[in-house]
Order: structure tokens, then C-alpha cells, then sequence
């Protein structure tokens, strides 16, 4: 495949990840009241999208999740990657953090949260950001 066609194949997977993360935040907001259950399960399946998962990662961290992501991705092809990211990443931060960081602002964006800077701060696994965002709701 020519890098015509993985840039092609890249923004394709990005259209359809981005499109299954906004479906998942919108039925988290179209809820009435979600039950913690409910915002997990599709807080979960929110998060393996944005991070183009596969629903059979058993991780709950989410730092691991961004590295499966990173090392799912980067076997696609690496400088399609890099011509495409337009995110530039803070002195000394990991690529996994930075990503974690860009999730949790997407989920407060998303669910229109208004954010917390001191609890999301704290957050470390799905688990822990579904609880965070069923006290924000």
C-alpha cells in the first residue's frame, strides 16, 4: 500500500473511532439518570474508541490503554502517524500521558461537564473516571 492509501486507511479509522466515541457520550447524556453501570459500560466503550481499541482489552488503567493505543497505531505505519499528529507534546511528558490528558478533556468536553481540575487530576482508571463523571451528572 502506497502512503496515499495509509493515510487514506488512517483517516478512515479515525472518522469511524471519533464517530462510535460521540455515540457512546451521547447516550450517556441523552440518559435520563444513568446508573454508575451505565455510565461505565459506555464510558468504557467511549474510551476504546477514541483510543481505536478492540472491546477485548481486559485493562482497566488508562495510561495502559494509551499505550496499547500508541503501539496499535504506530503498526500502521509510523510517518503516516507523525504527518497526521498536530499535537505537540509538553517537556517531558510521555506520549501516554499526553493522551490520557487529551481523553479526559475530551469526556468533560463531550458530556458537557463543567470540568474539575483537582478530581479529574486524580483520576487513573475507567472505573475511577466513570464514578467521576456519575458525580458530575
Amino acid at each position: 500500500m502506497d502512503i496515499a492509501g495509509r493515510k487514506e486507511l488512517v483517516a478512515k479509522l479515525l472518522s469511524a473511532s471519533q464517530k462510535r466515541s460521540a455515540q457512546e457520550a451521547e447516550k450517556i447524556r441523552q440518559e435520563p439518570h444513568p446508573s454508575l453501570k451505565f455510565i461505565y459500560e459506555h464510558l468504557r466503550n467511549y474510551v476504546l474508541s477514541k483510543f481505536m481499541l478492540t472491546p477485548d482489552c481486559e485493562t482497566d488503567d488508562i495510561k495502559d490503554l494509551a499505550s496499547l493505543s500508541l503501539a496499535r497505531t504506530m503498526k500502521l505505519d509510523p510517518d503516516v502517524i507523525h504527518s497526521l499528529d498536530q499535537a505537540t507534546p509538553c517537556d517531558h511528558a510521555t506520549s501516554e500521558s499526553a493522551k490520557k490528558v487529551l481523553l479526559l478533556y475530551a469526556v468533560q468536553k463531550d458530556l458537557e461537564l463543567k470540568p474539575d481540575a483537582e478530581k479529574i487530576s486524580k483520576v487513573s482508571t475507567v472505573t475511577e473516571l466513570a464514578e467521576y463523571v456519575y458525580a458530575a451528572l
